[in-house]
């Protein structure tokens, strides 16, 4: 994994909440996240996210793209 899922909360400034995936990757591209959080963003399961906490969770608990 090339980012730690902890540390998202900072690439989602901005946001607000509930926000799509493709809110959350617009706002993680313009707050500079590594492609690899942009890319996990994509593949997660939920189609909307009430808060940047239940983003975190997601992330921790996708499988890692290989």
């Amino acid at each position: 994994m090339d980012f730690n899922p902890d540390d998202a909360h900072q690439y989602f400034e901005g946001v607000e909440y509930p926000a799509s995936k493709a809110d959350l990757i617009s706002a993680a591209e313009g707050n500079n996240a590594p492609d690899a959080l942009v890319d996990r963003i994509g593949t997660l399961g939920r189609p909307e996210f009430s808060s940047s906490e239940e983003v975190v969770e997601e992330l921790r608990a996708s499988p890692q793209s290989t």
